[in-house]
């Protein structure tokens, strides 16, 4: 006999494509749009398995996971969810659900995923959590997997290593992880690289819960007195790291807190999340400063989606910060963002200078030095104003400076043809 899937999905047509794909996977499927209907069929021992959406009608499907574990201990469940936040992965880990899948999703995961819990069926759900929202954010499949990574890390009370490029919010899942093992952030200790060898080891041992800030920061001397107090017995640790640390972090250390490891993704890999970081970042400055939203015409937003965000997310914050401030009461259009983008203009100056001079050196080791590095700086131009300008020529000449005509003819050069690519 095939196993009995209940649906629980609100939305009809989604309703009708999961419905459709289950059936022919070969599973038997009986969907409602009703959580008390669908409590009802698992009270009266119908289904081998849920599928079920988070939000339905404004109510929380996770807020009912305590009830389903008790009336079928045995029964895996798979939640879906356009609510791509850490707290909802967290929560659902923590109700226990077999498997979280963030909406939109591959029918075939879901299939997958159907398949895996069929035939593993997770016993022993755990109570729900009702922690508030986190507001670190993403639909991306990166950020997903780093939900994923917390949601899993919350289960357990093992030493976290948290890794990535700075500006990535380390700290932010950190805080994420924190809540999600109950604990407030101020219960818990923080250590930074400002604090002595003795100071670390005193506070990690006596805490039930550590957070180590930039570990890759620490002295020598701090490094020792923190391995010293994971084998003395410390409380759980978690402790960020940035990708490629510029001083080496003691192996020893590093393999101990490395029980579970949690990798923060860069914004270059996630850039889909930009649109909905900047909603959430203006929203936010709009509270603070008590006005209303500052709103992102679709050419600013296309503009700070494609730029290069070398400081990750706190780069991008503290642009719509400075945004925010300039542009009160109006759509900010692209001269706007480009303006917040290079507010620091001294400092800018002082990078191009130091890359200019790395270009010259290069290029001064080739017969025709002036030409090959003339001829690398504007391809790296064009490229990159075509990238943001979404491939729009007429956009990035203006963005450049030029006419659409001579950047045509430059591009031909450059490219070794005679005549402009369409």
């Amino acid at each position: 006999m095939s196993a009995r899937i209940l649906l629980l999905e609100d939305d009809e047509s989604l309703k009708l494509i999961l419905s459709r794909a289950l059936g022919s996977a070969g599973y038997q499927v009986r969907a409602t749009a009703s959580p008390d209907t669908a409590l009802g069929w698992i009270r009266n021992g119908e289904g081998d398995l849920l599928l079920a959406d988070v939000l339905l009608d404004g109510t929380n499907f996770l807020e009912n996971l305590g009830l389903v574990a008790r009336l079928r201990p045995n029964m895996p469940v798979i939640v879906m969810s356009a609510q791509a936040t850490a707290s909802t992965a967290i929560n659902a880990a923590k109700g226990g659900v077999f498997e979280y899948l963030p909406k939109p999703f591959d029918l075939d995961d879901m299939i997958s995923a159907v398949a895996a819990a069929l035939g593993d069926k997770r016993a022993g759900q755990q109570s729900r959590s009702t922690e508030e929202p986190t507001g670190f954010i993403g639909q991306s499949v990166a950020m997903q997997s780093a939900f994923k990574a917390i949601a899993r890390a919350a289960t357990s009370q093992a030493h976290v290593m948290i890794t990535g490029e700075p500006g990535v919010g380390k700290r932010q899942a950190a805080e994420a992880l924190l809540r999600a093992r109950g604990v407030a952030s101020e219960d818990a200790v923080v250590v930074t690289p400002s604090n002595t060898a003795t100071e670390i080891f005193g506070s990690t041992q006596a805490a039930r819960q550590v957070v180590w800030l930039r570990l890759e920061e620490w002295s020598a001397e701090q490094q020792r007195a923190a391995r010293d107090a994971l084998d003395g017995g410390a409380g759980r640790v978690i402790a960020t790291v940035s990708q490629a640390p510029s001083n080496p972090i003691d192996n020893r250390l590093a393999a101990r807190l490395s029980e579970c490891v949690i990798t923060v993704p860069p914004l270059r890999e996630r850039r889909s999340d930009i649109p909905a970081l900047c909603e959430a970042f203006l929203g936010q400055f709009a509270r603070r400063d008590k006005q209303d939203p500052v709103r992102l015409s679709k050419e600013a937003v296309d503009y700070l989606v494609n730029s290069p965000w070398t400081g990750n997310v706190v780069e991008l914050r503290s642009v719509l910060s400075r945004l925010a401030l300039a542009t009160r009461g109006r759509v900010a259009g692209l001269d706007d963002v480009a303006q917040a983008l290079n507010a620091d203009g001294a400092d800018l100056s002082e990078d191009i200078a130091v890359h200019a001079n790395a270009l010259a050196a290069l290029a001064l080791s080739r017969p025709d030095a002036r030409q090959s590095a003339v001829d690398a700086l504007e391809r790296a131009l064009f490229t990159q104003a075509l990238d943001r300008c979404n491939g729009n020529r007429s956009r990035a000449a203006d963005l450049l400076g030029l006419n659409r005509n001579t950047l045509a003819r430059r591009l031909s050069e450059l490219d070794g043809t005679d005549e402009e690519t369409p």
